[in-house]
């Protein structure tokens, strides 16, 4: 038994279990990722009945056209004319009452739109050469990504739609069309059209600016908005628990023009242009959970080289079975904390999962060293090493600082420890009778 004896063979069999124990965390990963992908079932279960992540247009207008091709054939195709002007409103209020599908919650919102959009067809028609608008079949459009969601639809302007709204297809996006009044007039000049629409939704609310000018306000009762996709606003406001936030979006600054035949804007195009708000929720558990168990083979070394490091200062050997039993037991804090955090929260259950573990170990090695002062003192530092953890987990911005800095800690603290250790006599003293491995 001189390689369980001595130092270094010691440090290579607490490597291996260290190694060994990586197995279980890498299972307790995937488990993370299975919850996670469990949790987005739930949010598409959700959406189905309420209502999607929405994407919301201003009103254009699509013209039937017949269109020559190349080798002379005549095809008819929409011809889309969006306004010249678009001055977009939104009110979003996420409900209070969330809905729940099993153990998890999903934020939904009620958002109130108000749509003021300024036409100027004439002016399109310049740009007209062999094709013939049939303008008696003209149609109204408000591209709406989820109808389900749709609560309400008003027309502010009388004597321009003939029909209720339907969902239309040819669009490049889910529409709402419905047909124009053949003495809508909307040819002759400039003629303006207030709407107001009021949708279901979850996750997010996106905008699409359709139209040579676009502006919009959007305010909302909820904490963590995200303005990452898109455009961002020219002016943002976050307060007490509520947002506010202004764009101005020109047509030089998208991809597509403002009047377009049917084929040629693809719906990635109008997609890509789309901006707005996310309902970022930062507590996210299976995020955090997973960042942890990415630091797990890390921390699991650490704690397990504090043990080694421990014994031979304590002249206390451990058993490779008593290194194992607490490795599992490592392992194990990233199972208990993932099934508490799903319905504690991350933080109590981060706290009671780190408690409970230090309290376990604490007593094991309390009584492996045959000492309450070797048990409590390997407690505390397991303590410290799991708060470590949790500034890692938490922080958004710093992470790397402070991992840097408590590792560097961490490293400095064993060198300064060991550094009058002689590792020879260690191994020496080994062989030559010291406490064997019971």
């Amino acid at each position: 038994m001189k390689l369980v004896s001595s130092a270094l063979g010691k440090a290579i069999i607490v490597a291996a279990v260290a190694l060994l124990v990586l197995i279980p965390v890498q299972m307790l990963r995937n488990l993370v990722v299975e919850r996670a992908q469990m949790r987005e079932q739930a949010v598409a279960s959700v959406s189905r009945g309420w209502g999607g992540r929405q994407s919301l247009g201003g009103p254009l207008i699509a013209i039937p056209a017949d269109v020559v091709a190349e080798n002379g054939r005549v095809t008819m195709r929409d011809y889309y004319v969006l306004p010249e002007a678009l001055t977009l409103a939104s009110e979003l209020r996420v409900q209070d009452d969330r809905r729940k599908l099993g153990i998890y919650e999903v934020p939904v919102y009620v958002a109130k739109v108000h749509m003021k959009a300024t036409f100027d067809v004439a002016a399109k028609f310049t740009t007209m050469s062999s094709e013939r608008l049939h303008l008696d079949r003209a149609r109204l459009l408000i591209p709406v990504a989820d109808v389900r969601g749709v609560r309400d639809v008003k027309l502010q302007e009388d004597g321009v739609v003939a029909g209720a709204l339907e969902p239309q297809q040819g669009f490049p996006i889910a529409a709402l069309g419905a047909p124009l009044r053949t003495d809508a007039g909307l040819e002759k000049g400039s003629r303006t059209l207030d709407i107001t629409l009021e949708v279901a939704g979850t996750e997010s609310l996106a905008f699409l600016p359709l139209a040579r000018s676009t502006r919009l306000q959007l305010e909302g009762n909820w904490s963590h908005p995200g303005f990452a996709r898109g455009f961002l606003p020219t002016e943002r406001t976050v307060d007490e628990g509520k947002f506010r936030a202004r764009w101005q979006v020109l047509d030089l600054n998208r991809s597509y023009g403002s009047h377009w035949f049917q084929d040629t804007v693809s719906a990635q195009d109008l997609e890509q242009s789309a901006f707005g708000v996310d309902l970022v929720q930062p507590v996210d558990l299976y995020q955090q959970a997973e960042r942890s168990v990415k630091y797990a083979g890390l921390f699991i070394a650490l704690s397990l080289l504090t043990l080694f490091l421990w014994e031979h200062l304590a002249n206390r050997p451990l058993h490779p079975i008593q290194y194992a039993l607490m490795g599992l037991a490592l392992s194990v804090f990233y199972l208990l904390l993932l099934a508490l955090a799903e319905h504690i929260g991350f933080l109590l259950a981060y706290t009671v999962a780190a408690l409970a573990l230090c309290a376990l170990l604490g007593v094991y090695l309390a009584g492996a060293f045959r000492s309450s002062r070797a048990g409590g003192g390997s407690a505390t530092a397991l303590g410290a090493t799991y708060g470590l953890l949790y500034l890692l987990v938490t922080s958004e911005d710093y992470a790397l600082l402070a991992g840097a800095l408590g590792l560097f800690a961490i490293l400095a603290t064993v060198m300064m420890v060991t550094r009058r250790l002689n590792w020879y006599r260690t191994d020496a003293s080994s062989e030559e009778g010291a406490p064997g491995f019971r």
